[in-house]
């Protein structure tokens, strides 16, 4: 009798352990960074090449928050399925919007988070508060204060992709960066 219920016990263990997702990291890929293009000292500019396009890093000018050549103008984070993870590709980015909010302490931001259509609306909100936090803390740890960042979970209710499909779900699993001040 006892064995069975070691037995039993043990199958438990295995089926819990099992079902316990862990997120994956994913090693590094040169190809997801930022590549530096050139740099001017002159003028203390840098241009990069980012998701195939090149942008100046300029940070702190408010200006530059709807200029196509600065990563500022950049504010979509993409997330994979079922994660709140940032990926690797994503941090360069965030790390500069940290920078704007940290060079601008007047400056304010929303992070929208949201989720594809698969899954609860209750799961659905929790993902995209997950996935707006997570960015959140990033740049929290890059000098933006509590102050400048809040987040808002839209979950699945405003899809940018509508059709049923893998292509347009990798939209919708996004946070949007959304300046209200400057």
């Amino acid at each position: 009798m006892k064995l069975i219920y070691k037995l039993v016990l043990l199958a438990l263990l295995g089926m819990t352990l099992t079902a316990c997702k862990k997120d994956t990291v994913k090693p590094e890929d040169p190809t997801d960074k930022p590549e530096v293009i050139e740099t001017n000292e002159n003028d203390n500019l840098t241009t990069y090449m980012f998701n195939g396009q090149s942008f100046k890093d300029i940070c702190c000018d408010p200006e530059d928050l709807n200029n196509a050549e600065s990563l500022l103008s950049q504010r979509i984070i993409k997330f994979a399925y079922d994660q709140s993870t940032v990926e690797a590709e994503y941090r360069d980015l965030i790390n500069i919007h940290a920078r704007y909010l940290s060079a601008n302490p007047t400056a304010k931001m929303v992070l929208e988070g949201h989720a594809d259509e698969r899954g609860t609306p209750e799961y659905n909100l929790a993902l995209g508060e997950r996935r707006g936090q997570s960015v959140a803390n990033l740049m929290k740890a890059q000098g933006a204060s509590d102050s400048q960042i809040s987040v808002v979970s839209f979950g699945e209710e405003k899809p940018v992709a509508l059709c049923n499909d893998e292509s347009c779900w990798s939209e919708n699993r996004r946070v949007r960066i959304v300046y209200t001040a400057k």
